[in-house]
């Protein structure tokens, strides 16, 4: 099958595109085509080298991407699909197949060609964890929760004493702030098993191959695409706790179902006399399999493809 992808730059909408492409190729063959956009949006877009009459498929995640997935497909065979991936504010219907998550339902209550995950797509791995290595991944500045990096420092601080002699490995994100990054690196230059893996630094993989290593996981809960990487693959996550912002937030919906329904640990926080604030680690049910969303949406895709 010959498929075109059409990215838009936005590093979270690519990743889950690809990891379906990627779980997708397990049992089709594709020729799989890339094109980002070009222009401004949302006055002229547009992608380069597009032939007519010649893909089977035209997928893409992000508003950028979506008026160009219907503008394509008129000069294609009539048995192209085009493959929404998230949730388009506009002309839902006139896509062939949309996959989104669940916490998008209300908005997409009148379509009748969705195919729903939950959370975010990821890649899976079943690789039985390394006791010795643990990971923490920290994202930044978000319109969901607070980042009180004195707050978030103190618990990062925590899970590394419970962890003394294990290899720690912490991965920032373009939205870390500087002086953050700094506060970590103070704390790496502590002990010899702390590495700090600047985003700007890191190759493609390497956050994926450390993920799926670690035995324990500590996450900020400010991106969805981490947590939902973490629940894909073995090891115990925890959340760090962060003080809600935006009470209307799907990302604290989705966040709060998996804390209720104790699919996800955390770190929590008690104050046995006023002037002092204990933490622990709550850990998430260890009968909990490990999520396979994007297994469930290929299944689903490729009856329909």
């Amino acid at each position: 099958m010959n498929v075109l992808w059409i990215k838009d730059g936005n590093i979270g909408h690519e990743k889950q595109v690809r990891v379906l492409l990627d779980q997708l190729l397990k049992n089709k063959q594709l020729d799989i085509i890339e094109r980002t956009i070009k222009g401004i949006f949302p006055f002229f877009t547009y992608i380069n080298h597009v032939e007519e009459n010649y893909y089977d498929l035209i997928i893409g995640a992000g508003n950028k991407t979506y008026p160009l997935l219907l503008d394509t497909k008129k000069y294609q065979k009539n048995s192209t699909k085009t493959i929404a991936v998230l949730t388009p504010s506009l002309k839902k219907n006139k896509f062939d197949i949309i996959c989104a998550p669940y916490h998008d339902e209300h908005k997409l209550k009148d379509a009748n060609n969705v195919i729903y995950f939950k959370g975010s797509l990821a890649s899976i791995s079943l690789s039985e964890p390394e006791e010795k290595t643990i990971l923490i991944a920290i994202g930044g500045n978000n319109k969901h929760y607070h980042f009180d990096q004195k707050h978030i420092i103190s618990q990062i601080k925590y899970f590394i004493s419970l962890h003394p002699d294990k290899d720690c490995y912490i991965f920032n994100s373009r939205r870390t702030p500087t002086n953050m990054n700094d506060q970590i690196l103070s704390i790496k230059n502590n002990r010899n098993n702390i590495y700090f893996i600047d985003y700007k630094d890191q190759q493609s993989s390497s956050y994926e191959n450390i993920l799926h290593k670690a035995s324990s996981k500590l996450i900020t809960r400010d991106s969805m695409n981490m947590v939902f990487e973490s629940l894909s693959c073995k090891g115990k996550t925890y959340l760090i706790d962060m003080r809600v912002k935006n009470k209307k937030s799907k990302v604290l919906n989705v966040i709060n179902d998996l804390i209720k329904n104790n699919e996800i640990g955390l770190i929590e926080f008690s104050n046995p006399v006023d002037s002092m604030s204990a933490m622990k680690l709550k850990t998430q049910n260890i009968y909990n399999d490990v999520f396979a969303e994007v297994e469930k949406v290929e299944y689903k895709l490729k009856k329909l493809i």
